[in-house]
């Protein structure tokens, strides 16, 4: 049996404590602020980017070089004696993770490196990466995994809403919410991310509470499909909305919570949306 290692970015959101249980390895993005370059999770906290888009600071932010991934994949290969190494990595409509990846991979054999678009963000993200460890950690051989991530990576969902969004508008990263600008000034506006891997327009909201709700009803649909589930919700600077919805989904006696995850949204992905985000994921369970 193959001695396997999965690999994500630091956007994918997954606790520091569930991804070293898991032997999951985080390789950081970068987040800019004036300039200045910072490691994610490691140079820079989520309320430090707050600080600094209240601020009206520049922030930006880039994915991982390649550079960052040749060192990973080496350090795993030559040290840790893997023998096959799965990289996860954010939507490629979102980053340049998956490129740089890619370009990294090219400097070892074609057998030990398998790279995977996961079209998805965030805490979503994360979930796919979580159990392709744990089928890793189960004894799943090579061919079973390659199905696994795909099966994840079709069947996980992401709903997440803003509550401001001027940092969207300001950093370009849903330019298709310009068409629906009145929307997004009146309602709270629903996303979620595609098939293809970009930002798209679920619904909207009049108000928090009604987005809880929509969010919550859009969960439980995904939720009643066959098989185990994992859930993950997700917050940024006001924790309150992924409490009340986490309590929604517990007291929901028809959905059957094989586990669920409460994270703080990354620093990476709060430059773009800014403090107010929260929201949930729901993906298979292995």
């Amino acid at each position: 049996m193959a001695n396997i290692a999965i690999v994500t970015d630091s956007s994918a959101d997954i606790p520091e404590k569930l991804a070293k249980e898991n032997d999951i390895t985080v390789v950081p993005m970068y987040i800019g602020i004036e300039g200045k370059m910072y490691k994610e999770g490691k140079e820079i906290k989520s309320g430090e980017i707050y600080e600094a888009l209240e601020k009206g600071l520049k922030v930006h932010t880039s994915g991982p070089s390649a550079g960052d991934f040749l060192k990973v994949f080496k350090y795993l290969i030559e040290k840790k004696k893997k023998d096959l190494i799965y990289c996860i990595s954010l939507s490629s409509k979102l980053s340049s993770a998956f490129n740089a990846a890619n370009l990294a991979k090219m400097n070892f054999p074609k057998n030990k490196i398998k790279i995977f678009d996961s079209r998805n963000s965030t805490i979503s993200l994360g979930l796919i990466a979580l159990e392709s460890a744990r089928a890793a950690r189960n004894g799943k051989s090579e061919e079973e995994i390659d199905s696994l991530i795909e099966f994840l990576i079709k069947r996980s969902k992401f709903f997440a809403v803003l509550e401001n969004f001027k940092y969207v508008f300001r950093g370009g990263r849903a330019p298709f919410l310009g068409k629906f600008l009145s929307v997004a000034i009146r309602f709270k506006p629903i996303l979620t991310i595609g098939i293809n891997g970009k930002v798209q327009l679920r619904g909207s909201a009049k108000n928090r509470k009604g987005a809880i709700y929509k969010i919550y009803r859009q969960i439980k649909k995904e939720a009643s499909c066959k098989g185990k589930k994992i859930f993950g919700i997700f917050y940024g600077s006001d924790i309150s909305p992924a409490l009340e919805l986490k309590k929604m989904i517990e007291d929901d006696s028809d959905i059957d919570i094989d586990e669920l995850i409460l994270t703080e949204i990354t620093a990476i992905m709060s430059a773009h949306t800014g403090p107010g985000i929260w929201g949930a994921a729901v993906c298979p369970k292995v």
